[in-house]
């Protein structure tokens, strides 16, 4: 199959390839593979970037977010996450020792609504897990994060899509960036998302206590007996059973080097965000994602709706005929999988129901040209 557009595609510029290389060979030259001198650097420069005192490198976003949960010590409670995202957000709960419930979404945002987080709340809910569906940062982030400190709610975001997010608080006009809103904040630098490490992940908090129990679990919960003799091994002391989710020193040279870049290539989403809204607004058969003036998005993916009149299948059939790779993050949704049918709302999700059938995302790489933008938009036009 000839792909012209793909739906999204990691970019490596070439006048870092030298760069990289020269530091992936003094880690093979040096031998000290993993956990070292770049991830701690690495680590650092996601800390200042976001705004947050610690951030903790992991080998994944999932495994971040099963080590949130867990350094929290809940255990046998609640946890409520919506039912637009990716599975991973409802097995950490899981993997974590609670249960999840997943939630209906926000028609517009595809968020994780206040409405339906008080609509599910209940005295045996500890937290929730908030999901910046495509890099937008929910409008009411604020609200919700008020009721869970209201309420003793760990708020646990998931910033997989939203390197580089931001919002303005209203009422103070100072701005977060994703993962410095909650608890704690975790990111994917798997090869679609804003930045890539190839596969690994970043955990971010104010908190030092949580901080503390995170560096301990991502290294199979042991920390390092005291040397009698220096220079002597004198074995670890097992503080909490858990596992390796170590990121090695390969992937956060590719961290480092993408970093730099990462307002250029946001800059450069919205751009190409711009294009579509100004060659698709006059289709009545499709409604285009929100945009908000004080949330900058990542544009992880380009998410618009069909009309019901429209058979989707055969819609994005005609495209992909056409060289046009689309997407439909995430459906089947959460509340669709039959793993997790014991976990859905008692009050279901007809929301999440209604509009994930229909939605589906378009090609989103910051290598597109405006050009070939405005081609796909006829493309699409054409194919109806």
């Amino acid at each position: 199959m000839d792909i012209k557009y793909h739906r999204s595609r990691p970019y490596i510029p070439d006048e870092d390839k030298p760069w990289i290389l020269e530091r992936h060979r003094e880690i093979l030259d040096t031998r000290a593979l993993i956990q070292g001198k770049y991830v701690a650097e690495f680590e650092e420069k996601v800390s200042q970037y976001v705004g947050t005192k610690h951030a903790i490198a992991v080998n994944s976003c999932g495994s971040g977010l099963e080590i949130a949960l867990r350094a929290t010590g809940i255990v046998g409670k609640k946890f409520i996450v919506p039912a637009q995202t990716f599975v991973a957000s409802v097995s950490c709960i899981l993997r974590s020792g609670n249960i999840p419930i997943i939630a209906d979404i926000d028609i517009v945002t595809q968020c994780l609504s206040l409405k339906s987080i008080k609509e599910n709340f209940g005295p045996d809910v500890a937290g929730v897990v908030l999901v910046h569906m495509a890099g937008l940062i929910t409008p009411v982030i604020f609200e919700i994060q008020k009721f869970c400190n209201d309420k003793g709610l760990f708020l646990l975001t998931d910033d997989a899509h939203a390197f580089g997010a931001s919002i303005r608080d209203p009422d103070t006009g100072i701005g977060y960036h994703a993962g410095n809103i909650g608890n704690a904040g975790v990111f994917s630098f798997y090869p679609s998302k804003i930045i890539t490490t190839a596969e690994g992940g970043m955990i971010t908090t104010n908190d030092d206590n949580l901080a503390h129990k995170l560096r301990i679990l991502r290294t199979h919960g042991v920390v390092p007996n005291v040397s009698l003799v220096e220079g002597l091994d004198y074995g670890v002391q097992c503080e909490i059973p858990s596992s390796n989710y170590r990121m090695t020193e390969f992937n956060a040279v590719l961290g480092l080097s993408q970093i730099r870049h990462v307002n250029q290539w946001i800059d450069r989403r919205n751009e190409i965000a711009h294009v579509y809204n100004d060659n698709l607004a006059s289709i009545e058969w499709l409604t285009l994602p929100p945009r908000y003036e004080a949330i900058r998005q990542t544009w992880w993916q380009y998410i618009v709706r069909l009309s019901d009149k429209i058979d989707r299948i055969k819609f994005l059939k005609r495209l992909l005929d056409r060289g046009i790779q689309t997407g439909n993050a995430y459906w089947p949704a959460c509340n669709q999988q039959p793993v997790f049918q014991p976990y859905v709302s008692g009050l279901g999700c007809p929301l999440a129901d209604d509009i994930l059938e229909k939605h589906f995302s378009l090609p989103m790489y910051v290598e597109l040209k405006n050009e070939e933008v405005k081609d796909i938009c006829n493309i699409i036009k054409d194919s109806i």
